[in-house]
């Protein structure tokens, strides 16, 4: 078994008990949950304003429009069914059937074993290894300091995601597949602010200008392709292949900015901001990279791989959309 890394997840905190906040608050830390409290009505909006969750903690008896904290998960269940909620149970009622399916877990005050086991299967059932996190933010910013050589590359700490909503108006998608995974990579950005990030002259000397959609659409693409260039030479062998050739339909919905890749796994997510060294005050370009092995991942394979890597030299080529 390889070393893996603990990701963190955000969380959306909904609990108004001071004891039971500090205890749930103290929780978060030690498993690696970054909580972010609101209140029933903050609730919704936090939703809007955050695309990048990993669950919710609700107490049950939340004051909140309805007789109880179900109705608020009910609404959070029908905005986003893919994020597990947590309900801290106050009554003895017996749940009803659609109640039942908005949950991922319901727990006591004071059972923090059970709970601490139920989000270790549903936000962090996917570990990833050590050394593809740290390398693939080593070879991702590498590649976005070459097609943005102008601008001041940070990446933020990787972290995990049940949320399937879309950051921005530009994706770029790319196959990956080898023989410890198969999935895919997304790169999303805002588009205005990509074309204010070249218009600043982050890019080479010369791309900026009245950029239509489409030359900032091949713009990240071509940086995409950067990345799964350099992200191939380092972890796919030669001749590569998966042991398990399924494949699922990818669901795209544009007017709810949502995409499915047909599996409940958490997502890797990281990241990258972009900034102005001589304008420190303007805000960052930032790009949201996404790994999502959703058809075969095996840390242990890559474990293999990685004790042994092929030598693989550059051919020069470049792979185009």
């Amino acid at each position: 078994m390889t070393e893996t890394t603990q990701l963190e997840a955000k969380v959306l905190l909904l609990e108004h008990e001071p004891e039971q906040y500090r205890r749930l608050s103290d929780f978060c830390t030690q498993v690696g949950l970054v909580a972010l409290p609101r209140s029933a009505g903050d609730a919704l909006a936090t939703l809007s304003q955050h695309k990048d969750l990993g669950g919710v903690l609700l107490a049950e008896n939340l004051p909140c429009d309805g007789p109880d904290g179900l109705s608020l998960a009910r609404a959070i269940h029908r905005l986003r069914p893919e994020l597990p909620i947590f309900l801290r149970r106050t009554s003895e009622r017996a749940l009803t059937s659609e109640e039942q399916a908005t949950l991922r877990h319901e727990w006591k005050s004071g059972e923090m074993e059970p709970l601490r086991e139920a989000v270790e299967r549903a936000i962090f059932s996917l570990r990833y290894p050590t050394s593809l996190v740290n390398g693939i933010v080593q070879l991702t910013c590498s590649a976005l300091s070459s097609m943005f050589p102008n601008a001041q590359v940070m990446a933020e700490s990787p972290y995990v995601v049940h949320d399937r909503i879309i950051h921005g108006e530009v994706s770029t998608l790319i196959a990956i597949e080898s023989t410890w995974c198969r999935g895919y990579m997304m790169l999303q950005t805002e588009e205005s602010a990509l074309r204010q990030g070249l218009l600043q002259g982050f890019g080479y000397e010369g791309v900026g200008g009245d950029l239509n959609f489409r030359e900032l659409n091949n713009m990240l693409g071509e940086t995409t392709n950067l990345i799964w260039g350099a992200f191939k030479n380092r972890y796919i062998p030669p001749k590569a292949f998966a042991n398990q050739q399924t494949q699922v339909p990818i669901v795209i919905n544009h007017e709810h900015k949502y995409i499915s890749f047909g599996s409940q796994d958490p997502q890797l997510c990281i990241r990258y901001q972009l900034s102005d060294p001589k304008r420190p005050g303007l805000p960052p370009l930032m790009i949201v990279q996404r790994f999502i092995f959703n058809l075969h991942w095996s840390p242990e394979e890559f474990a293999e791989f990685d004790a042994a890597p092929p030598d693989v030299a550059a051919t020069g080529e470049l792979e185009l959309f």
